[in-house]
């Protein structure tokens, strides 16, 4: 069974809103808890492990008690499902948003907005928030972007990009030598050239009560620094070209503003020294492929998984993929033989790439997924009307009663019985009619959107050939749901669509054109070159 162990966030921005009876704040709760009902089932459990109100706080920025203290309960794993009312009950700021975004997605922790039909524990859920994201990301980027422009512009005009550093104190963002801290710094490069080891240079800075620069930070004004050194920083303040009136920034050196401390002759005496002294640093090994498909590429004869495998031979290291059933029983099992990793991954991320230009198969996947769509959310439509007139008449006849109380019949036993039945009958009605809101909006939610599709697959597409192949690893499940490989076809399913809804049913996708040769790729069966992996 699987369970969610939710978290329901309420959130009011002024006192008087939180201090209303029965006022906003409850009124979401209460909303929140009856979608938790609704999501319950025999096997999906739902439980509100606890509340989060936020009385009378702005959601201009993050820093609220209690989404803090949200944020800390997800990241104990305490919990594992948001629930909001409103994606700006949690946030106002669409970079904020992001930001929370990434927390969550670390620590496994999903995010469900009611209003805007948010639910990332769908995949087509997950493709929608990712769009809307990306204009956060774009923020990120364009604010990142500036920020480097102007240290790099500071950098060429030789000024200092850093914080505090031994030797200098800061004066309004530029670097004055501090004269004690000039010395010290002299002291160790001079210790350098005659130990002759780090360690030794670090040891002997200790020992005499030299320590790390102190200084008070400007955020929170504590004391920082004062400790003690070793080798690591050592080394640091000795490759520092800093310390010779050079700027440095994305490998390059500008000349600086601020006045040298160290001489270009012992500044030449103490790197020659430390590149004899350092190690020599063995190559690193070959890196293993990254296998981009793994658990979502299927046999076409026999429906098993194909997993990931490698065989070594006189023309190095061959990646594949290998029918599961074949790979444990042999070809008298399963007739597929194996498939060419790489030549396959590729296969795909151009299939992947080309989708996004073609607008008349996204339009037709759209349409045949949809299609039982709208015949569902019609017949809850007419649901919901007829629990509406329902209602009326309840309403009204409550409306009776009530004005019967009031002209003095409230004490026969008969009127206060019956105006509680009423009630409750109102209060079921009521019920039914939420319900059927929320099943509208699930229905809803495993919609394929057109503009989500085409958006998500241009982003794909613009990112595929920057990407590392663990990111692009993790990017493929987002947009693929499975791959079915035979030798003739290839075929590929978006998102959680099922085959004869999906991509999997439209000829432009079945590229029989994708059929990989593997007969002179791998050695031969009876070869003494065995498979490993």
């Amino acid at each position: 069974m699987s369970i969610k162990s939710c978290a329901l966030y309420v959130r009011v921005s002024t006192e008087r809103q939180s201090l209303v009876r029965d006022g906003s704040l409850d009124t979401q709760e209460s909303r929140l808890k009856s979608y938790v009902d609704f999501r319950k089932g025999p096997d999906n459990e739902w439980r509100v492990i606890d509340t989060y109100r936020e009385e009378g706080k702005s959601g201009k920025n993050t820093d609220r008690p209690e989404l803090q203290r949200l944020l800390l309960d997800i990241k104990a794993g305490r919990i594992t499902t948001v629930i909001v009312t409103k994606i700006d009950r949690i946030t106002r700021s669409l970079l904020d948003f992001y930001r929370l975004m990434e927390i969550f997605d670390k620590h496994n922790a999903e995010f469900v907005s009611l209003e805007e039909n948010f639910d990332t524990s769908t995949p087509m859920g997950k493709a929608m928030l990712k769009i809307t994201l990306v204009f956060a990301e774009l923020e990120r980027e364009q604010t990142s972007k500036r920020t480097k422009d102007k240290m790099a512009w500071r950098a060429e005009q030789g000024l200092w990009n850093g914080g505090h550093v031994l030797g200098y104190d800061l004066d309004k963002k530029k670097l004055v030598v501090n004269k004690e801290e000039k010395e010290l710094v002299a002291l160790m490069f001079k210790k350098y050239l005659e130990l002759k080891s780090l360690k030794a240079v670090a040891d002997f800075m200790n020992s005499n009560g030299y320590r790390t620069k102190q200084y008070t930070s400007s955020r929170k004004e504590t004391l920082r620094g004062g400790q003690k050194f070793f080798v690591t920083n050592v080394k640091q303040k000795l490759t520092n070209p800093l310390y010779i009136g050079r700027i440095t920034h994305k490998e390059k050196e500008f000349k600086g503003q601020h006045t040298p401390i160290i001489d270009i002759k012992t500044w030449n005496a103490v790197q020659k020294l430390l590149s004899i002294n350092s190690p020599k640093r063995r190559s690193k090994k070959q890196k293993v492929h990254e296998f981009i498909l793994q658990g979502l590429i299927k046999c076409g004869w026999c429906d098993s998984y194909m997993t990931p495998k490698y065989s070594t031979g006189r023309n190095g290291i061959h990646f594949y993929y290998q029918c599961t059933r074949n790979s444990r029983y042999g070809n008298t099992d399963c007739k597929m033989k194996y498939v060419p990793a790489k030549e396959l991954e590729k296969l795909v991320i151009q299939k992947l790439k080309g989708l996004s230009e073609d607008k008349t198969l996204i339009k037709d996947i759209i349409e045949k997924s949809n299609k039982d769509t709208s015949s569902i959310l019609d017949s809850l439509s007419k649901e919901r009307i007829s629990q509406e007139n329902k209602l009326k008449p309840i309403k009204d006849k409550i409306d009776n009663l009530i004005e019967a109380v009031g002209a003095g019949l409230k004490d026969i036993p008969s009127v206060t019985k019956k105006l509680a039945e009423f009630e409750e009958q109102k209060a079921e009605i009521e019920k039914n009619i939420e319900n059927i809101g929320f099943e509208a909006d699930k229905v809803k939610a495993q919609v394929l959107n057109a503009r989500v599709m085409h958006e998500s697959l241009q982003k794909f597409k613009q990112i595929a050939d920057a990407a590392s192949p663990e990111e692009i690893k993790e990017l493929i499940p987002r947009f693929i749901e499975k791959i079915i490989w035979n030798p003739e076809e290839i075929k590929i399913a978006l998102f959680e669509q099922e085959v004869q809804k999906g991509l999997l049913s439209s000829n432009a996708t079945t590229d029989k054109s994708g059929a990989l040769d593997v007969s002179k790729w791998l050695p031969r069966e009876d070869s003494n070159l065995g498979h490993s992996g």
